[in-house]
């Protein structure tokens, strides 16, 4: 069988489309067969953990009073140690409308090591543990770190690609959410958090 021109290019159009479809298809089936799915527009997947010392953290305590800055991550993870000094630095300066929240995947740490970083690293937001990587499980992490802003209404802003100047979007995740939304960052001052 021979296939003129027209033919060929149908051909290969229809490949790439295939394939696309087969990635969106298995994505999925991966947030459905979690139970959840932790996209910008989704309401966030409930927690409750606790810190080393015991005190629980759960994502409901924040609802209608604070936006949530969460943060999965690991003590191994070297851009999880350079982006520290931002969580410190959000954490003093818009304690009063954001939490900061930094869940540790487990992929190999232990609660000793998460103390021991927190120690060494002078941390003042919540470090808790996911012992058994249920909560990461829910919010279909795959690699750290992985940031979220949640509203105060419980939705997801932003999974990844935070904006680096997070005080001019702030009064945003007071605001109810819409699909609309711009996610870019806009701030005229490049120093500023």
């Amino acid at each position: 069988m021979t296939l003129n021109t027209p033919q060929l290019l149908s051909k290969r159009i229809f490949v790439p489309g295939s394939i696309a479809s087969l990635c969106i298809l298995t994505m999925v089936l991966l947030t459905s067969q979690s139970g959840f799915a932790a996209g910008v527009g989704d309401v966030a997947p409930a927690f409750e953990l606790q810190t080393s010392g015991g005190e629980s953290v759960s994502l409901a305590d924040y609802r209608g009073k604070k936006a949530v800055y969460l943060v999965f991550w690991n003590t191994w993870c070297n851009y999880c140690i350079k982006k520290t000094p931002r969580y410190i630095k959000l954490a003093e300066e818009f304690s009063d409308r954001i939490e900061v929240i930094a869940i540790n995947t487990t992929w190999s740490d232990t609660e000793a090591q998460i103390e021991q970083f927190q120690e060494q690293h002078k941390t003042n937001y919540q470090l808790v543990y996911d012992a058994g990587e249920v909560v990461t499980r829910r919010y279909v992490v795959q690699a750290v770190p992985t940031e979220f802003i949640i509203d105060i209404d419980g939705i997801i802003r932003y999974r990844d690609g935070v904006p680096k100047y997070v005080a001019a979007h702030i009064p945003d995740w007071f605001q109810p959410y819409t699909a609309d939304m711009n996610p870019l960052p806009s701030c005229a001052n490049p120093d500023a958090l």
